[in-house]
């Protein structure tokens, strides 16, 4: 069997990295926001509560998840170009 990486493959991969970097970022960015709207200290009243208790921790769950998913994507997009362009050459 062929393994071929063409240079639009290759800026593909290297494109979809830096996306997912800034994508884990921005994620990282929303858990701190939401954790310091989830805090009293910060922020009281009965909309904040609804937010603490029902909304914040089903919404930093998937965040959380979602971020993990990024960090093994990002890794998974890294290695398979580099084995493709180890086989291809």
């Amino acid at each position: 069997m062929r393994t071929v990486t063409t240079p639009a493959a290759q800026s593909a991969a290297g494109q979809m990295s830096h996306q997912l970097t800034d994508l884990q970022s921005t994620t990282a960015s929303l858990v701190a926001r939401g954790n310091a709207l989830a805090d009293p200290a910060n922020w009281e009243g009965p909309k904040a509560q609804l937010f603490r208790t029902q909304i914040w921790p089903e919404v930093q769950n998937t965040l959380s998840a979602l971020q993990t998913n990024l960090a093994d994507l990002a890794r998974t997009v890294t290695e398979v170009n580099q084995r493709t362009a180890l086989a291809g050459s």
